[in-house]
C-alpha cells in the first residue's frame, strides 16, 4: 500500500468512525495498520483496548500498540506502558512498563511523566530515587499534569524528597484542589483543619472538605461532620 493509499484508508476510517460505522473503520484501519500507518495502528489499539466496535481484547490492543509504539509515537508508548503497568493482554512487568513509560516522557508526555516519577518514587520497576520522582513530578507538573502537582503535595508534607515544608505542601495543594481535584481538597482541608503551614481555619477546611465529600470523598465528609458538629 503506498503512503498516499494508506492516507486515503486512514482518513476513511476516520470518516466511518466519526459516523459510527466501526465495521468500516476497523475494514479501513487494519490494512493500513499492517502497511505500516502508525496512527492506524494506534486508534484501531484503542478500539480493542476500549471495546469499540469489537468485543475488548487487550492482547491486540497491546500488539497494535506495540507497532506503533516502536515507531515512536507516544500515545502508543504511554499505551503500552499502562498495560505491562497494570498486566492487562500481559503478564504484568513494572520494568517493561518504566521502559515504556520512559520512551514517552522523553517526548514530553505528561502521563507517562507522571507514571514514571511514580515507579521512581515507589521503587517499582526501577531503583527507587525519589529525587528523580521529584524531578519528574514537577516536569509533568508544569505541563499541567494535575496528579502530579497533588503527588508533589504528598511528597512535600511527609518530606520524601524535599525537607518536610507543609507551607508547601499546602501551596501545591492549593493548585490541585483549584482544578477540583478531590484527595487534594481533602488533604488541603486536613492540613487547615489541623493549622499546619497556616493558621488553623475551620471555616476554609469545611469548604474544601464539603468539595472533597461532593465528588464521594469518604473521609472528607467524615471530617466535614466533624467539624460542623464541633461548630453546632
Amino acid at each position: 500500500m503506498s503512503n498516499l493509499a494508506e492516507k486515503d484508508a486512514y482518513d476513511a476510517g476516520v470518516a466511518a468512525y466519526g459516523r459510527g460505522d466501526y465495521t468500516e473503520t476497523i475494514a479501513c484501519w487494519a490494512p493500513a495498520a499492517a502497511a505500516g500507518d502508525v496512527e492506524a495502528a494506534y486508534q484501531l489499539g484503542l478500539m480493542y483496548g476500549n471495546g469499540t466496535g469489537v468485543p475488548q481484547d487487550f492482547p491486540q490492543a497491546l500488539k497494535l500498540f506495540t507497532i506503533a509504539a516502536e515507531s515512536g509515537h507516544a500515545e502508543a508508548e504511554y499505551s503500552v506502558g499502562v498495560l505491562y503497568g497494570v498486566g492487562l493482554g500481559i503478564e504484568r512487568d513494572v520494568a517493561e512498563a518504566a521502559y515504556w513509560y520512559t520512551k514517552a516522557a522523553a517526548q514530553g508526555h505528561t502521563a507517562a511523566l507522571c507514571n514514571l516519577a511514580g515507579l521512581y518514587e515507589t521503587g517499582q520497576g526501577v531503583t527507587q530515587d525519589y529525587l528523580k520522582a521529584v524531578e519528574l513530578y514537577g516536569e509533568a507538573a508544569e505541563r499541567g499534569n494535575v496528579i502530579a502537582v497533588f503527588n508533589l503535595g504528598v511528597m512535600t508534607e511527609n518530606g520524601v524528597g524535599f525537607a518536610q515544608d507543609y507551607v508547601r505542601a499546602i501551596e501545591f495543594y492549593r493548585v490541585a484542589a483549584d482544578s477540583g481535584l478531590a484527595a487534594a481538597q481533602y488533604n488541603l482541608g486536613v492540613l487547615l483543619a489541623q493549622g499546619l503551614g497556616a493558621s488553623p481555619d475551620a471555616e476554609q477546611a469545611r469548604r474544601w472538605f464539603g468539595l472533597a465529600a461532593a465528588q464521594g470523598h469518604k473521609l472528607a465528609a467524615e471530617n466535614l461532620n466533624i467539624l460542623n458538629q464541633a461548630a453546632s
